[in-house]
């Protein structure tokens, strides 16, 4: 079973369309045929690993990778221990993995899934020329069809089209996840939300349908501010205002402070993605706040915070893995909110590209004006003449 897909070497070149040669179908694997798949701003750290903050690989050492990690489509075919989807099942493809049966997953974490780490390198095919073929985070969704673990993929009804379901993989699970699974907010909360991409955007308007107040939406770029209002934020705050204007003293914790009855914000979610925002966010929340950090500057990046704060502040610091909470119970709940109008997918989606234009969306990925690009694929077709060949397993 062939696909196209797109991919990229980590060596800082841009990514392009090939034909891959998947691997069969292992135990708990299933094969997906997609129909749309979203870019997210973290893939530029598969294109150039000098992103994330490794050596830049040069030669063989540059490893072929499918990119993506959010999508949705059809199960066409599934191996003999799956139990989770069957063919023909609409299905969301998550950034994160839910197993069920860990540790985490059984004592209420499965944010920290033994399977997402032990998965994250995992080889889905080969080129034509017989070099092998690994997955972004071990899911590889920048592709017509994709071999997934069954831990990756959550049943839906398909109450709302491909492009709005494929938010649901990371964007708005990650974004209203941490508002409402990790830092469970509450009506007259005060929230503050650093960065106001797609996953800050849906922060704010999580905020906003649970009633918090105020809703200070922190973000340098005006168009992302804007964005913020329509999203629910009641205030908005340009962090970088003393670099602009060298004439006026500017405090941004004060800021948030004065609009907090002098406290600071009750809840601080960080969604900027650099380690400067993500020291803000702590700084600008109030004694005994929750910080919810979810950006990543960098695989290396290191975060420094306040020692007295940290230690005595009484704030609790929770991260949030793809929301946090248990997956299929989340994904289901915000597709009906999707189509109820409740959580607005126009407000993140600004471009759709077919595969073969998909190299353009991460020529975006840079602009501010660039919140979710959408990649429209095959999905949704005929299921394959023949299934998908199962993988010998070894015996045990």
């Amino acid at each position: 079973m062939t696909t196209r897909a797109l991919v990229a070497r980590g060596d800082g070149s841009a990514p392009e369309v090939t034909t891959v040669e998947l691997v069969p179908l292992g135990e708990h694997d299933v094969l997906v045929e997609l129909a749309a798949a979203a870019v997210c701003r973290t893939e530029l750290m598969t294109v150039d690993r000098a992103e994330a903050g490794h050596e830049r690989p040069s030669g063989a050492d540059a490893r072929i990778t499918v990119l993506g990690h959010a999508a949705t489509g059809t199960v066409t075919s599934v191996g003999p221990s799956v139990t989770r989807v069957a063919p023909g099942d609409r299905v969301v493809v998550t950034g994160t993995r839910q197993c069920g049966s860990c540790f985490y997953c059984l004592n209420g974490a499965p944010g920290a899934c033994d399977e997402i780490f032990a998965l994250m390198e995992r080889r889905v095919g080969t080129t034509a020329d017989g070099e092998p073929v690994w997955s972004d985070g071990g899911m590889g969704t920048h592709a017509e069809r994709m071999v997934f673990v069954e831990s990756n993929l959550v049943r839906v009804e398909g109450l709302v089209a491909a492009r709005e379901l494929a938010l649901l993989g990371c964007g708005i699970t990650s974004g209203a996840g941490a508002v409402r699974e990790v830092a469970r907010v509450s009506a007259g909360q005060s929230v503050a939300v650093s960065g106001c991409g797609h996953l800050g955007l849906w922060m704010v308007r999580a905020a906003a349908l649970a009633g918090a107040h105020p809703v200070v939406a922190i973000e340098p770029h005006p168009w992302r501010r804007e964005r913020a209002l329509q999203a629910g934020a009641t205030h908005v705050l340009d962090p970088r205002l003393d670099d602009l204007d060298a004439d006026r003293s500017f405090d941004l914790t004060a800021a948030v402070r004065d609009l907090t009855e002098g406290r600071g914000a009750d809840v601080a979610l960080e969604a900027a993605g650099t380690t400067l925002a993500l020291r803000q966010s702590f700084e600008l929340s109030r004694l005994g706040a929750t910080v919810v950090p979810t950006g990543l500057e960098s695989e290396t990046a290191v975060v420094c915070l306040d020692n007295l704060q940290y230690s005595l502040g009484s704030r609790t610091i929770r991260g949030a893995q793809c929301g946090g909470g248990d997956v299929l119970r989340m994904v289901p709940e915000y597709e009906r909110m999707l189509a109820g109008g409740e959580l607005p997918a126009e407000l993140v989606i600004t471009s759709e590209h077919a595969l073969d234009e998909a190299p353009a969306a991460y020529e975006l990925l840079r602009d501010p004006r660039s919140l979710t690009a959408i990649i429209v694929l095959s999905g949704g077709g005929p299921a394959p003449d023949h299934p998908m060949p199962l993988r010998e397993e070894p015996a045990s």
